[in-house]
């Protein structure tokens, strides 16, 4: 009987070792991924009003069903879209850097514009890139107000692949976490990138 709750000691002894050994680690490659640079890979414009946008390069391509619900859209309130921004994340130390996933804001003009999260792991390696990517629901009616639809179409897909948000001060905040246990481990603060 002794010899069973020696075992038994002596098993979740290491069991524990082992546990805090990984939340160490795992706190160690949160630290070392938020002191990595981050920068915008591209944005692209997934989808504009319920149509796919993402492989059109010029707005004269789309068929006219297509265009004629973009051009209803217009003369509607809103123009809900989906843009995908992709962040480069670089690693200059030689340590690895890992998170288990992200939270993420949205702002333009120093208003909260969109929220989510990235329910995947990155991770980046000693030296090392990794590209990571949010998916941002926006109204583009909210963004550019005086535009006509070929020129606001012009503007959206035909400089899709480097879409540009600085005029409008676009910046996404990253919150980087890991998992302990069932627990979550968010990062104090935030990891601001300008768009």
């Amino acid at each position: 009987m002794v010899k069973k709750l020696m075992g038994a000691g002596i098993f979740a002894a290491l069991f524990l070792l082992i546990y805090s050994c990984s939340i160490y680690k795992q706190a160690a490659e949160l630290k070392t991924f938020s002191q990595c640079t981050f920068t915008v890979n591209n944005i692209k414009v997934q989808s504009i009003a319920g149509v796919d946008v993402s492989n059109v390069e010029k707005f004269t391509d789309l068929p006219l069903n297509d265009y004629l619900t973009l051009a209803q859209q217009a003369f509607s309130k809103d123009i809900p879209s989906v843009i995908a921004i992709k962040l480069n994340v670089y690693n200059p130390s030689d340590k690895t850097a890992s998170v288990s996933g992200l939270d993420w804001e949205m702002y333009l003009k120093d208003e909260l514009y969109s929220t989510g999260v990235i329910n995947k792991s990155v991770q980046v390696l000693p030296k090392g890139n990794s590209v990571f990517e949010v998916i941002a629901d926006i109204n583009f009616k909210d963004i550019i107000h005086s535009q006509s639809l070929p020129q606001l179409l012009k503007l959206i897909i035909e400089k899709n692949e480097h879409l540009n948000l600085s005029d409008l001060e676009a910046v996404v905040r990253i919150k980087p976490w890991y998992l302990s246990g069932k627990s979550i481990k968010k990062y104090p603060g935030f990891i601001r990138i300008k768009l």
